[in-house]
């Protein structure tokens, strides 16, 4: 297996729609590209349909993460039986945990297809359907196999923002490091996305047993074990602030502002998201990454698969207040409220058309005003922003 075209292969699992209905989130394709025909009335109509589509954002009915463990050797070899072991040996006074018995079966379970694959038969369609936890992919490969691109880019492990969170003593360990063991479970958001949080503990715990470092290709950051503990996702998602990341980008859109996306929402089977026509003021990026934050805690909340085995579509308006904000912060370095603001704000999301820096086969969507405003002749979005951040934070 070439290593490079792995790493890709590890983002690239876009949501789905199965044979039963469930929703996918939309195909990460150009919102206004206009499919080739010969009739200019039909070709105005799809394209018509397909801006409506880019209006209806829904949730994945199913989701990956994977994780990427630098370490210092192969040995001793690394198997999922090897896997569950030690995760008994590490967790032995919470043997008899439901969790616990849950990881380990985790462990064990080759990733299951979709419940559309037609080789499946009735009861276990069924059963994927109402499954939380599709199983695990293990592999362990050479960081820099011979002849071949090697599986990280070095500047990946050299970014200082990217890798804020290594040690000295980290930092100058990664030239030693020479295989990789990458850990992907599939899941849907359920039981506060169980799913991702078992990887997590599984993570955590080969981590600290290998001294490994913990790359994740979603995000572009690299940690260390405490960092990853310190980090990991509460039952409660309210520290759904740890579990992201905010880049900024020139905006195309609006001369003379930015805009910032958000890096990791596919582990919640979440679109990532983006606010455009932000000003170049330190105060009014500080609060617009607040606002994102928010939205993303907001999304990981609704984006729960439903328990008859469908996934659900963002409401066509979210109201964001502050106490949002707050618990996407888990109450930590979140901006205080504002004593003279509603603290609350409607927005809308719209997907926008793929661009090349986007997260593999994944899609972006814009915040934007309700539908009311911004389809309205004369919508002025950077005017837009700034009432939003000034009714929810008191940023002018």
């Amino acid at each position: 297996m070439l290593a490079a075209p792995l790493l890709a292969s590890l983002l690239a699992c876009p949501a789905r729609r199965d044979d039963d209905g469930s929703s996918q989130t939309p195909a990460a394709t150009p919102a206004d590209a206009t499919a080739p025909s010969e009739d200019p009335v039909a070709a105005a109509r799809e394209q018509a349909e397909r801006g409506e589509a880019a209006h209806h954002v829904v949730f994945a009915d199913r989701t990956n993460q994977a994780y990427v463990l630098l370490l210092e050797s192969e040995s001793p070899p690394i198997t999922r039986e090897s896997l569950a072991e030690l995760v008994r040996t590490t967790l032995p006074s919470a043997e008899a945990e439901p969790e616990v018995e849950l990881l380990v079966d985790l462990i064990s379970t080759e990733p299951r297809p979709s419940q559309a694959d037609p080789s499946l038969g009735p009861e276990e369609r069924e059963s994927i359907r109402h499954a939380d936890l599709l199983g695990l992919h293990v592999d362990v490969l050479p960081l820099a196999p011979a002849g071949e691109e090697p599986l990280l880019r070095l500047e990946m492990l050299r970014d200082p923002i990217a890798t804020r969170e290594l040690s000295e003593a980290q930092r100058a360990s990664l030239p030693q490091r020479s295989h990789a063991l990458v850990l992907r479970a599939h899941y849907r958001n359920r039981y506060g996305i169980r799913g991702l949080r078992l990887l997590q503990t599984l993570v955590r715990i080969v981590a600290n047993e290998r001294d490994a470092l913990i790359h994740d290709p979603d995000t572009g950051e690299t940690m260390g074990p405490e960092a990853f503990t310190r980090r990991r996702l509460k039952s409660t998602l309210g520290n759904v602030a740890d579990q992201v990341v905010v880049v900024p980008f020139p905006d195309p859109r609006h001369e003379g502002t930015v805009r910032l996306t958000t890096r990791g929402m596919r582990r919640f089977g979440s679109v990532d998201l983006e606010l455009d026509g932000l000003p170049r003021d330190p105060a009014a990026l500080e609060a617009a990454t607040s606002l994102l934050l928010g939205v993303a805690y907001r999304m990981a909340r609704m984006g729960e698969y439903d328990r008859e085995g469908y996934a659900v579509e963002v409401d066509e308006t979210i109201e964001l207040t502050h106490a949002d904000i707050a618990q996407a912060y888990a109450g930590q370095d979140a901006p205080p409220p504002c004593p003279d603001c509603p603290g609350e704000v409607t927005l809308h999301l719209v997907e926008r058309p793929t661009e090349p820096h986007d997260p593999v086969d994944h899609v972006v969507a814009r915040i934007v005003a309700p539908r009311s405003t911004s389809d309205a002749p004369g919508y002025d979005h950077p005017a837009w922003v700034r009432e939003a951040l000034a009714a929810l934070l008191g940023v002018r």
